[in-house]
């Protein structure tokens, strides 16, 4: 075997897929000086004869070049058209032959970024959909280790790695290391290539736990001299010298960990090592002088000399001698309290360190030519000010990354598809956060001059293993829209223009595909809320016209002068698609001050349960809306004999001393009691008394009313007592009925 064997970048591999449509470049390195061959050959893969005439299949390309005096070598490729078809690489350079086969044309997507992208096969589920096993021959995958971290490997080195030691491509058949492919991914590249019939390769690069830093490329910063500058300001720039300190500063706490560990099980024995236990306290800063002593039983005399000598060490044996040792043979004496002082302001977690994953995960695949990417953010990144800045460093690390880097015809323009953040990620000390991250991030895929798209997950609350390759799917959509469908959207849905009609605004929207998905045309859409010239929002009526547009209006609000939707921090009403299946994405008209409408999902009366947290930090779940506090009741919805939206509530009871009593579950999390209602001083309610009984609804803080016997909706208008905006952390409403059993429907709780 020859010193010097032929390598080339280990993207370029059997069954691995190669971009489609563009010419590029191999760049290895072999024997100095010396002279190597590129043979490319391409068989169908259906085994059909081909005619030695045929300039399609057999050997369609071979090229000849000298390496350089270090072995350098490149090769350029010629575009080529996707096709199932098989191609095999073979290098030849001296003795050395390096033969790649089952290679494929097609498209190729980086996945990169963190949350539901990386979630790996094993640990989601897919939907019940059956699989074609001709697109499922058409997946490839490549999937390095998920942390980047390989082998013997335990720390993030502070220069590139050249190339991966274990990662391959893989096909379906490999399962064992299909099981560890991001679910998304596979459910990205089963959609697009069901619909496009050629190959889709994936490199999944995408890593939990992760931030948009990680993934900087330190050169492309000197591009964005403003991310560069806040960087510095905010201590998460690192130079070689600046990494090199965070290293150390890993390997005293790895050491003081290992030690405390070793302590304890020397503890458990019922041993003492002070000096190890001394050891732990310098690495933590801390003076040993300054620590009480251990209490300690010694099991000896009064006149024992261990209580007249301290320190005294007659008849200790070796081994009790080796673990009363006050130092390590290696410990350095220094100001340990100021090293960890030191230590604990320059330390940064590793998930805000810039460039690992870059260095470990994107170097390696440098010069790879791409169709488009697939971007995730972390909740990480919630902290990051002019987010807009670290995107714009993330595109510039990609493009100085990746190929095509020079396009001149827009048809091979690779693509950006990003994924909003979670409402699972908000921070209950700023709730609106997601909102307005949600709201940059859609703001600055329209200010790329590369395609480039968003989807959110906003609608899937509840938690499921299924999100994950939901989310591939809607990225798919996109994907297909931006490259191969006009009339498939590009992106989420969003609202692109208004109509004034009266006192109602008609939305319509961009990327709307097939139009709007409305079960039934005649139902209300929830989650829109309306605002006047006070600047305060409200719950909206909101009806879909003609499957293309919405209309929105209020009827105590004659001139609105904005609308939202889904704008709260958990829109578990938002859940208006279109026809392909795309969330609209949550909106504001506008970013003026104003007051938004908490969730008052209770008042629609058409439903029993919602999804929500019970604590922040709890999972999504289902949620009562209501529950009895007084006597027996059985709380229904009833969708047929109602007033407004899709249903009223139906209450059968049984009363307790004439009362019975029941409010809206108002104690969850996610709904931010005390609930506080600007501008209104008044609560209103629809009742039907369908027994036609003597009744009377008292509702805390806000006072009692007769309800009339007659067989016809009725509303009942009550003050509310105190002063200032309605604020309430509970609602209790009562019925009072002089008889045991009764019934009551209640529908449309206004506050006017």
């Amino acid at each position: 075997m020859q010193n010097n064997p032929i390598s080339v970048p280990c993207w370029l591999g059997s069954k691995c897929v190669f971009q489609q449509g563009v010419p590029f470049k191999i760049e290895g390195f072999a024997a100095p000086s010396a002279t190597v061959t590129l043979e490319i050959t391409k068989d169908p893969t259906d085994g059909r004869k081909v005619s030695k005439l045929d300039t399609d299949y057999g050997v369609i390309l071979s090229r000849e070049v000298t390496t350089s005096s270090k072995g350098r070598f490149v090769f350029e490729v010629p575009a080529y058209r996707a096709s199932s078809d098989a191609y095999s690489f073979t290098f030849k350079c001296l003795a050395d032959t390096l033969t790649m086969t089952d290679i494929r044309c097609g498209d190729v997507w980086v996945f990169l970024g963190s949350e539901f992208l990386s979630v790996p096969m094993k640990d989601a589920n897919a939907t019940k959909t059956p699989l074609k096993r001709k697109v499922m021959n058409y997946l490839r995958f490549f999937t390095p280790s998920r942390s980047g971290l390989e082998g013997d490997e335990k720390v993030y080195e502070g220069t590139p790695k050249d190339r991966y030691k274990d990662a391959h491509w893989i096909k379906v058949t490999d399962t064992a290391e299909l099981s560890l492919v991001s679910s998304s991914a596979f459910s990205f590249a089963y959609t697009l290539s069901d619909q496009i019939s050629y190959p889709v390769g994936i490199v999944d690069l995408s890593c939990a736990d992760s931030t948009i830093v990680n993934w900087l490329r330190p050169e492309s910063l000197d591009a964005v001299g403003a991310l560069k500058d806040m960087l510095i300001t905010t201590g998460l720039y690192l130079d070689d010298e600046g990494y090199a300190k965070l290293l150390e500063i890993d390997k005293r706490r790895e050491t003081a960990a290992e030690l405390k560990e070793k302590l304890k099980k020397v503890t458990a024995q019922g041993d003492i090592d002070i000096g190890l236990s001394d050891a732990i306290k310098r690495l933590e800063g801390k003076d040993p002088d300054d620590i009480k002593p251990l209490d300690i039983d010694f099991p000896t005399s009064g006149d024992s000399t261990l209580n007249k000598a301290p320190g005294h060490k007659e008849n200790i044996t070796t081994d009790t001698a080796e673990q009363l040792e006050f130092k390590l043979p290696e410990f350095e004496e220094r100001d340990e309290e100021k090293l960890r002082a030191e230590d604990d302001k320059n330390y940064i977690k590793p998930k805000y360190r810039m460039s690992t994953l870059y260095r470990q995960k994107l170097y390696p695949v440098r010069g790879l030519p791409v169709r488009g990417f697939c971007f995730s953010p972390d909740k990480g990144e919630l902290l990051f000010d002019r987010y807009d800045l670290f995107l714009m460093g993330l595109m510039v690390t990609l493009s100085d990354t990746f190929e095509p880097r020079q396009v001149f015809d827009d048809s091979v323009m690779p693509s950006v598809l990003f994924v909003s953040m979670h409402p699972n990620d908000v921070d209950f000390n700023n709730p609106y956060g997601v909102l307005e991250f949600n709201e940059n991030f859609t703001a600055f895929t329209k200010l790329l001059t590369m395609p480039s798209g968003i989807v959110s997950l906003h609608d899937m609350l509840l938690p499921d293993k299924t999100i994950s390759f939901v989310l591939g799917t809607r990225l798919a959509t996109i994907a297909l829209g931006t490259h191969f469908s006009p009339k498939m959207s590009k992106s989420s849905p969003e609202p692109n223009d208004i109509e004034i009609a009266g006192g109602k605004r008609i939305i319509k929207f961009s990327n709307l595909g097939s139009g709007l998905r409305i079960p039934d045309t005649s139902s209300e859409i929830s989650g829109f809320a309306i605002a006047g010239s006070d600047r305060i929002f409200y719950p909206a009526h909101a009806k879909s016209l003609y499957g293309m547009c919405v209309m929105v209006w209020r009827d105590d609000i004659d001139n609105p002068e904005s609308i939202t939707y889904g704008f709260t921090p958990f829109p578990h009403d938002a859940t208006l698609k279109n026809g392909e299946g795309l969330p609209i994405l949550p909106f504001r008209f506008d970013r003026d001050p104003a007051y938004f409408a908490p969730d008052l999902s209770f008042t629609h009366c058409d439903s029993l349960e919602f999804v929500g947290k019970r604590t922040p930090e709890s999972d999504f779940e289902m949620l009562d809306i209501y529950r009895t506090i007084k006597g027996k009741g059985i709380i229904s919805v009833d969708n047929i004999h109602k007033l407004t939206g899709n249903g009223s509530l139906r209450i059968r009871y049984e009363t307790e001393k004439s009362l019975y009593g029941f409010e809206p579950c108002l104690e969850y999390a996610s709904l931010f009691a005390p609930i506080e209602i600007y501008g209104r001083k008044k609560i209103a309610l629809m009742v039907f008394n369908p027994d036609q009984k003597k009744k009377k609804l008292i509702i805390e803080d806000f006072g009692e009313a007769e309800i009339r016997q007659q067989l016809t909706w009725q509303s009942i208008v009550l003050n509310y007592n105190d002063e200032g905006p309605i604020r309430f952390s509970k609602l209790r409403i009562f019925i009072e009925d002089n008889d045991r059993n009764g019934e009551i429907y209640i529908d449309s709780i206004n506050f006017i």
